[in-house]
């Protein structure tokens, strides 16, 4: 039950005698034995299963968190404390931390803006967790608030998983520590992975094959063993058979269910057994072939069904589907500062909710596909700059030359929606400018008009455009130079070599003739040289044969 007194929030719950953190400091290895974990993992994943069917997240988990019943069965404690203090204002994004330092996913590092949380961010405590039960050491265990955050989010590191473990469930704790939550496993896969690491896929499971296949589990034949009918193998059986193998099989997180409304993925140009209409033909699943993996699609206004492969289709609702890019019809407003309007679609349910994910939101926002429009989305390369009627943005962004908003480039974008924006154009402090995407446009070339414009965005592609271009013109201007004085200077050179020769003279006894011999023989320099050190020479030499083509 939840309390909420004048000074602090709590819990009243049964009281337990001790954690598994308290059994742990009583052993001289201080540390569990593995089918202890497996156990005591078992427990505690049905109770975070139990907590994420009601919508709550855990956040906080670590052993000093896992209680100890009577009968020696693990129980969640302190469970969903952290998202009280979700939305609120601190000095500093890291002073308000959703969770224990050491167990913290990347996302839960300030939330409203590398967010959001979910419930996979519950894998990462989970998985940070059992490393700790099974070897006596905390993650992280000598680094500071501070270095934890610059390891964990700033460099993408991951705690060490042991060695020695069943391999399934090594794999699994390794994919629990997925820098982007999506691609992290649903607490359902660590679930059968912990009550059978040495086969954790049974009969009747979907799963993806190296995220390129979609199949159905149809015999489980040993230890990294098994057999799977996939769409576009219908005549026999695929086996997978051995640990290697099976690295490249996950469980479908969100598998359609009959009713679902579909499409077909708009990267789909030749559908495997056809489908009316474009791709954005929407129709309904009306029976999901447990011998074949083939589904079966009706469509409104016609007594026609079609088969489709799985992996070709997506759930659609109101138009929309997952990773569409949206704005918002109504408020988003959290506890804390204003979120933005434009976010990203993470998932639709059964139902057809959509659940969003915004800038500056801590977790998902569901609503109905009316409460949003689809916009433009945004990629990793695009050059952008803040719109002309942004006046106080969101963060912090530089200004151009001409006192307008600098074009920069997108470098990476967070599962938000939020931006990460380089700009090549600035050689120093040009990295790592985070940006709200309600806030900018996209800035493309062939858009530009008049050259100059076009020009001035060629320079914000990289710092050193301008000195290239400038050095350049440099080098045409001196050999245009080095042309005009030849040309007015050439009908004189006859005049200037017939005057020093004269000057030169022609020795006693010897013939003009042999005059000139020497002249074609030596060259014209012989005649009026002037000594250079050989070095000098020889750079000389090089330069003017770079400028004037003359090597």
């Amino acid at each position: 039950m939840w309390v909420l007194d004048e000074l602090q929030p709590c819990i009243i719950m049964k009281f337990f005698e001790g954690s598994l953190g308290d059994k742990m400091a009583h052993l001289p290895s201080n540390k569990l034995a593995l089918e202890d974990v497996l156990r005591y993992g078992q427990d505690l994943l049905r109770g975070i299963s139990e907590l994420h069917s009601h919508g709550v997240l855990a956040l906080n988990l670590k052993p000093c968190n896992f209680l100890l019943d009577e009968q020696d069965v693990a129980v969640l404690g302190e469970f969903g404390i952290p998202m009280l203090y979700a939305g609120m204002v601190a000095p500093s994004e890291r002073a308000v931390l959703l969770g224990s330092p050491n167990y913290m996913a990347p996302e839960q590092w300030g939330a409203n803006v590398r967010g959001p949380i979910s419930f996979e961010s519950d894998c990462w405590g989970f998985a940070c967790s059992m490393i700790e039960l099974l070897t006596g050491e905390r993650p992280w265990r000598n680094l500071s608030s501070e270095e934890i955050f610059k390891a964990v989010v700033d460099r993408h590191e991951k705690p060490s998983v042991p060695t020695g473990l069943p391999h399934s469930l090594e794999r699994v704790l390794q994919r629990c520590f997925e820098y982007d939550y999506r691609r992290r496993p649903s607490v359902q896969e660590i679930l059968q992975t912990f009550i059978n690491p040495i086969e954790p896929f049974k009969v009747g499971d979907w799963i993806f094959a190296n995220e390129k296949s979609l199949g159905l589990v149809k015999s489980v034949l040993g230890p990294d063993n098994i057999k799977a009918q996939f769409c576009g193998n219908l005549s026999e059986l695929t086996q997978f058979n051995g640990a290697s193998q099976l690295d490249s099989l996950s469980l479908w997180k969100d598998p359609f269910q009959v009713g679902d409304s579909v499409r077909l993925k708009l990267s789909v140009s030749s559908p495997r057994f056809g489908w009316p209409g474009g791709n954005a033909t929407e129709g309904t699943i009306s029976e999901i072939g447990t011998d074949d993996a083939v589904f079966v699609i009706t469509f409104v206004g016609s007594q026609q069904t079609w088969r489709a492969d799985p992996l070709q289709l997506e759930r659609v609702t109101g138009g929309l589907v997952v990773n569409d890019w949206v704005r918002s019809r109504k408020s988003t407003e959290s506890s804390g500062p204003i979120p933005s309007r434009v976010g990203i679609v993470h998932e639709i349910d059964h139902l057809g909710k959509l659940k969003v994910s915004f800038f500056g939101r801590e977790t998902l926002w569901t609503g109905e596909a009316a409460d949003f429009e689809k916009v433009v989305s945004l990629s990793v390369g695009q050059y952008v700059r803040l719109k002309q009627e942004v006046v106080a943005p969101r963060f912090k962004w530089p200004l151009g030359e001409c006192g307008e908003w600098d074009t920069g480039r997108i470098a990476h974008i967070l599962p938000n929606g939020g931006l990460v924006v380089d700009f090549p154009g600035r050689l120093f402090n040009g990295k790592g400018w985070w940006a709200d995407p309600e806030e900018i446009e996209v800035v493309r070339i062939n858009e530009i008009d008049g050259l100059l414009k076009k020009y001035q965005h060629i320079e914000k592609m990289h710092w050193a455009v301008r000195p290239a271009v400038s050095l350049i013109g440099l080098l045409v201007a001196v050999r245009t130079g080095v042309v005009v004085v030849n040309l007015v200077t050439r009908p004189f050179w006859g005049k200037k070599q017939a005057a020093t020769a004269n000057e030169g003279g022609v020795k006693n006894g010897e013939l003009p003739s042999d005059h000139l011999s020497k002249v074609r023989k030596e060259g014209p320099s012989s005649l009026n040289t002037v000594w250079l050190p050989s070095q000098v020479a020889a750079a000389t030499s090089t330069v003017a044969g770079i400028m004037f083509g003359e090597r």
